[in-house]
């Protein structure tokens, strides 16, 4: 009877960071890039074991990690991955959401915006859930980069 009811517990909820959240943890990743320069914080923003990239006071949830690519040529290949080291260097300018939308093309747009800054939506695999979420990552452009985070919409 044990093994009945704990089949029939609800599931437990992942608490994810919000949309405050990840500007937060955007802008202090500006700040860091402006006192330290791209080589340090290149270096510390593709350590997974960062604060910007792991459980910590500036990302208390632990759901969130940094990107970055050139704000200069779409191409140019990724200069840092929070979460996946194996894809910095590699272009991604072809790589498409769920439905299509080429992201990496959109996030290159929305940093060389009139407004240098904003929201891109996309559906991507969620690893926690291992389902295709609705996902929005706030990118900025910072000298020559574009750097951002995403979260994902329950």
């Amino acid at each position: 009877m044990l093994l009945v009811m704990a089949g029939q517990l609800p599931a437990l909820a992942v608490e994810r960071s919000n949309t405050e959240d990840a500007v937060a943890l955007v802008n202090k990743a500006i700040d860091y890039l402006k006192k330290n320069g791209p080589e340090k914080s290149i270096t510390e923003f593709n350590t997974l074991a960062s604060p910007f990239n792991s459980t910590s006071d500036i990302n208390k949830k632990g759901d969130l990690y940094l990107f970055m690519f050139s704000a200069k040529q779409v191409t140019a290949g990724q200069l840092v991955h929070g979460k996946n080291p194996k894809i910095v260097g590699k272009d991604l300018s072809e790589m498409r959401d769920a439905d299509g939308v080429y992201l990496i093309r959109e996030i290159f747009k929305t940093c060389n915006s009139k407004e240098g800054k904003g929201w891109v939506s996309y559906k991507w695999p969620n690893p926690v859930t291992n389902t295709v979420e609705a996902k929005q990552s706030y990118v900025v452009k910072v000298d020559d980069f574009c750097i951002g985070t995403g979260i994902y919409k329950p």
